[in-house]
């Protein structure tokens, strides 16, 4: 008996030691998995987040998709993630496996899904949404010179297994979008409506979601500045925020009941130099602004749909070099931000405090084989 208490103490010392010796970050507990696409590989990349907030890469982290991708959609049920491949023009899925992070592509015997049946028709699928039933993959298609200009690719989602199947006329072309460069779409949690921000041409276009997935616009595109870029939806589906990049603006509208688009008094507010890409914490009680000029990050409070800035932003994302920023999100205890920076090929990681104000986190940003452009988080 003694000797069995000597060595279960002796093994208890050893883990101890062990881990007080080791960084506090690498043996926090994981929160959730990031994954990331950018430039600089055809692959989804996947990594730990620490509870501390930090990102880890995982044992295996890189799942192979098609040239190029850029951008992600996360399934409502977090069971299947699918990625826009800009040149292949394709859309690739993948099952999540929630315990150990890996992707498995959708139907092992299935090529990536083209956005759609002819490049003479619509190309450059730039970003992807899901309706908030999880019934309908929406992928916007930038378009490419010449004549062939932005589209809209509708896809129903097999609940079971994830598989894409077009719907019927797919994909369809709308005069709205045809004038501009779109890059940014967002779908309303509860509204059962579709935003999509134009770019040069300077508008929002709402269209509502019919049972069938189809697409009607909501009256005509909405004026609201000179570049319109990134664009976010509140978790109530009570507000729209859209960056002017041009203006150095943020436009704030209310959305109504049928998702038509209402300007918020006072809008647009001010804010510094060259917003590109937009986040929301899960309240909807602060707004986060990665700007591109600015080389950082403004914070803004939010009541009612009126944005006031936090005290001592911008926040820095870089230490020095041309960050780029090109989108941001929050992770799912509303604790943390990241903005994942192009230009630089990291992520750079902050804490919310309640104030609303951004602290920079240990050993950030964190250093990127890619260009990031994209990224989801799930637990």
């Amino acid at each position: 008996m003694k000797a069995f208490i000597t060595v279960a103490l002796i093994f208890i010392i050893v883990l101890t030691s062990g881990c007080l010796g080791s960084n506090s970050s690498s043996i926090a507990p994981n929160l959730a998995f990031v994954y990331i696409v950018g430039e600089g590989s055809n692959s989804i990349l996947a990594q730990a987040v620490k509870s501390t907030g930090e990102l880890s890469s995982l044992p295996l982290s890189a799942f192979a998709t098609n040239p190029r991708p850029v951008s992600l959609a996360l399934h409502p049920s977090k069971n299947f993630l699918y990625v826009s491949n800009l040149t292949a023009n394709t859309i690739s899925g993948f099952t999540l496996d929630h315990t150990t992070g890996v992707l498995t592509p959708i139907g092992t015997a299935v090529p990536p899904t083209p956005a759609c049946t002819s490049p003479a028709v619509c190309a450059n699928p730039i970003a992807l949404g899901i309706d908030s039933k999880g019934q309908f993959l929406y992928v916007l298609n930038q378009g490419q010179a010449p004549g062939i200009g932005a589209s809209i690719s509708i896809f129903s989602i097999d609940a079971t297994r994830g598989l894409l199947t077009p719907i019927a006329n797919s994909p369809f072309s709308f005069a709205s979008l045809t004038a501009g460069n779109p890059q940014f779409m967002a779908m309303s949690p509860n509204s059962g409506a579709l935003y999509i921000s134009t770019g040069p041409s300077g508008t929002i276009v709402p269209f509502s979601i019919g049972s069938d997935g189809t697409l009607t616009q909501i009256g005509a595109p909405i004026a609201a500045g000179a570049q319109m870029e990134g664009i976010a939806i509140d978790s109530k589906g009570q507000f729209l925020y859209a960056a002017d990049f041009v203006n150095n603006t943020i436009s704030s509208f209310t959305i109504q009941s049928n998702g038509a688009l209402t300007p918020v008094a006072g809008s647009p507010f001010p804010t510094h130099s060259g917003p590109f890409t937009l986040a929301l914490n899960g309240g909807g009680t602060f707004l986060f602004s990665a700007e591109q000029g600015a080389a950082g990050v403004s914070s803004f409070a939010v009541n009612g749909g009126v944005l006031t800035p936090v005290a001592g932003s911008p926040f820095g994302l870089v230490a020095s070099g041309s960050p780029q920023p090109s989108f941001a999100i929050v992770d799912t205890t509303n604790t943390f931000l990241y903005v994942a920076n192009t230009g630089t090929h990291n992520i750079t990681a902050y804490t919310i405090k309640p104030d609303g104000t951004l602290v920079t986190l240990n050993d950030s940003p964190f250093g990127q084989v890619i260009g990031p452009q994209w990224m989801v988080i799930t637990q």
